[in-house]
């Protein structure tokens, strides 16, 4: 079998602050008590999860590093990567597959990480990341974009984390050049399709994501691309909007978003005993701003660090509305 990646042309943006991706874009949350399930392929046992395309030449292997840049895995002894020993040969394309299955697919919210290293000839030798929804008969580049799937969702990518230094980057559309060091890649989906207690939200019982290596026609004696703790969370049942209860929605804008200290939150009519509940990317609740009234307030970060969260309106237990804010530095 032979696939063929969508590839679209894109300057890579480096060294920026955290990217205010689509402020649209949000987890649904209903309880303050986050219930989530977890799984991590970590590449030292043998998995049904991971597909390498068995055509000839595919240089993607699981094991131990053994190269100057690539010396380990970011944990235990083992990753994925191209070729372990050997430096990636011209005219290289080759691809493996990460399959997310139940109960991570039945869900509001689902969510997919991981730990990389790459050293490539800068945009002549690429990475892409793509999602199928049909079973592997049609590919869709991993992109931020409003409706992924026949299911409708939206996807977005969180910023990349760099461990080596702690900053946080855009993630570029394509995977190319050389990383300093490991980095940590994260995106989610939220379907759009409510769920209910009883009933699952719609047929598809997985997601396939496939990660594809392209060189080109020179040999640039570079190590490729290495994978390691492939990190998938989903929100279970509980914490999605319960399509049976009628929906009290409420419009604000935020601005500036993203902000330094402070930003002031608008709303489109005026709030009445409501709450203001902050939640960090991860599902944690920080901050809680009670028995809120008026047209708008002023939010300030106090001891908040840097990043993405996750911003929800209550009122008499009930979500209102929900959006999104990035903190930067």
């Amino acid at each position: 079998m032979q696939w063929k990646p969508i590839l679209k042309d894109k300057v890579m943006k480096r060294n920026l602050h955290i990217l205010s991706i689509l402020s649209l874009l949000t987890i649904i949350w209903t309880t303050a008590n986050a219930q989530w399930t977890y799984d991590t392929v970590s590449f030292e046992n043998t998995t049904s999860k991971i597909i390498i395309d068995s055509t000839s030449n595919n240089s993607w292997e699981i094991g131990t590093p053994s190269k100057t840049f690539f010396d380990s895995a970011y944990s235990g002894t083992k990753a994925i990567l191209t070729d372990t020993i050997n430096n990636y040969a011209p005219n290289d394309t080759s691809s493996f597959i990460y399959v997310i299955r139940n109960p991570y697919t039945q869900t509001c919210y689902t969510s997919m990480e991981f730990w990389h290293k790459y050293n490539m000839d800068t945009l002549t030798d690429i990475g892409i990341i793509e999602a199928s929804y049909d079973g592997g008969n049609s590919w869709i580049l991993v992109n931020d974009t409003s409706e992924v799937s026949p299911w409708g969702s939206y996807f977005w990518w969180d910023s990349d984390y760099h461990a080596m230094n702690g900053d946080y980057t855009y993630h570029p559309l394509t995977t190319t050049g050389k990383s300093d060091g490991w980095i940590l890649s994260r995106f989610n989906w939220e379907w759009w399709i409510p769920v209910k207690s009883d009933t699952i939200i719609y047929p598809l019982d997985s997601l396939m994501i496939k990660f594809t290596f392209i060189s080109d026609s020179i040999d640039t004696e570079k190590e490729g691309w290495m994978i390691d703790d492939i990190l998938t969370s989903s929100a279970e049942w509980q914490l999605c909007t319960d399509i049976k209860e009628p929906s009290i929605h409420t419009d604000f804008k935020i601005y500036p978003n993203p902000f330094f200290q402070q930003t002031i939150i608008e709303f489109n009519k005026e709030l009445t005993n409501s709450n203001i509940i902050i939640y960090s990317s991860n599902g944690l609740k920080v901050k809680e701003i009670k028995d809120v009234f008026g047209e708008s307030i002023t939010f300030t970060r106090d001891n908040l660090p840097s990043g993405i969260y996750f911003l929800v309106i209550t009122k008499n237990k009930k979500v209102i509305g929900k959006n999104k804010i990035v903190i930067i530095d």
